[in-house]
């Protein structure tokens, strides 16, 4: 189904701004970030993640001229590989995305359309019984 509705997704021009380097710009397809390997429904879209090393996953697919799934499939199997242009999967404490148009996200359940969206992680803020 997620194949199916990529397919219905439209590019947004966008950068992914990471402090103390360069931004990532260009076309993207879709944007996932989670302190946790599992959105909604048990979609395993940050296969790396770790809720409590202090750190949000982000995923990002891009959509480079030429395009090609079976490219992101093989990309999907070693998601950072710096060598990757389709797949860009990063850990890190804090990031921003920017569009110059307002863009439909997802934040937990609730719908919001934003054209800059800032992300950072309080390492161990929440005390948790097991």
């Amino acid at each position: 189904m997620g194949i199916v509705k990529a397919f219905n997704m439209q590019p947004y021009s966008g950068r992914l701004i990471i402090p103390g380097e360069e931004a990532l710009e260009g076309e993207m397809l879709f944007m996932a970030v989670g302190n946790n390997r599992f959105a909604g429904g048990d979609f395993d879209v940050a296969p790396l993640a770790s809720m409590d090393d202090g750190l949000l996953d982000v995923a990002v697919v891009r959509m480079p001229s030429g395009f090609a799934l079976r490219q992101l499939e093989r990309e999907a199997e070693g998601p950072m590989n710096p060598d990757n242009q389709i797949l860009y999967y990063r850990q890190l404490p804090e990031f921003s995305i920017e569009s110059d148009r307002k863009l439909h996200c997802n934040l937990d359940g609730e719908p919001i359309l934003k054209k800059r969206l800032r992300f950072s992680v309080l390492p161990k803020f929440l005390q948790l019984v097991y």
